[in-house]
């Protein structure tokens, strides 16, 4: 995979929050410093949804909002390994020395002080130092990062952003919460009703909570909404959809960069179409009193 010796940081990463930005620093810092190329490995899809797919969480950004970020920060290789059963009876010790130390050439080894890795996550630090000793690379851990003594994971941006504190998401993430994902062709059903609104793509697992945003999308503002839409289908899975205010044109197949600027009210079952109208109303109108640019 690798011809030229790197170095390595391995995890999900999931959000690029700021912990793993301080990660990723550190790596970007060493790898000049060791004349090493700074480069990240990442599994795809998550392990849990492979192995425990009831436990698998959602999920933040995807992998291509991951990488973008990423590069973003300076690292410039990122290799993303596909999850699978059979992989995750790879043996920690096998792990190290085919994929980390022979297949990636890696010289440095950065990682994050609760990394676990290997069947049945038997691998963790001390082994990976013992491992590094013996065929000839360097292994340090990366503390914890907090913020306002809360340690930043992406655990905790998870929980944050299922309950739309916002706020509290950009503190830990270092920046608003945003996406960039393409727009797929939908029913019309907001067309129908007076407000087009864009379908956005791959977003039936976000880490959000239902209910009516306010949002930047590229320079617009807008107004989102994540569920199921119960008024005009009451849709078997969650879906984003965004009412871009102020705006004509087709944005179908599009790439379009979400920001998520604030909460307005939860999803709700209105009587009729004309009180959906109503309040879509509102809610425009409240977001352009809240957001201006």
């Amino acid at each position: 995979m690798s011809s030229k010796p790197i170095a390595l940081a391995v995890g999900n990463f999931d959000g690029v929050h700021l912990g793993h930005q301080h990660l990723l620093n550190t790596l970007v810092l060493k790898a000049k410093e060791k004349n090493l190329i700074p480069s990240v490995l990442m599994f795809d899809p998550h392990p849990l949804e492979v192995l425990e797919k009831e436990s698998a969480p959602c999920i933040i950004s995807t992998v291509e909002e991951r990488k973008k970020y990423m590069r973003s920060l300076g690292v410039e290789n990122i290799f993303v390994i596909n999850f699978t059963k059979e992989f995750s009876n790879i043996t920690a010790r096998d792990f190290i020395k085919e994929y980390v130390y022979e297949k990636l050439n890696t010289r440095l080894l950065i990682v994050g002080y609760d990394w676990r890795y290997g069947a049945k996550r038997e691998g963790e630090f001390e082994l990976a130092k013992e491992m590094g000793q013996m065929l000839g690379f360097e292994v340090i851990p990366s503390e914890p990062y907090k913020v306002d003594g809360h340690i930043v994971s992406s655990t905790l941006i998870r929980r944050l952003l299922k309950e739309a504190k916002l706020d509290e998401v950009k503190k830990y993430l270092g920046r608003d919460y945003s996406i960039e994902r393409r727009v797929i062709k939908g029913k019309g059903l907001g067309s129908q009703i007076g407000f087009p609104t864009a379908n956005i793509s791959n977003t039936s697992n976000m880490c959000l909570k239902e209910g009516v945003y306010a949002v930047k999308v590229n320079n617009h503002l807008g107004v989102a909404n994540y569920g199921k839409r119960p008024t005009v289908e009451n849709a078997n899975q969650n879906i984003l959809e965004v009412h871009v205010i102020d705006f004509k044109g087709d944005l179908v197949d599009s790439v379009l960069n979400i920001t998520f600027l604030g909460f307005l009210r939860e999803e709700k079952k209105f009587n009729s179409i004309e009180e959906l109208k109503a309040q879509i109303k509102t809610d425009i109108e409240t977001a352009k009193k809240l957001f201006s640019f």
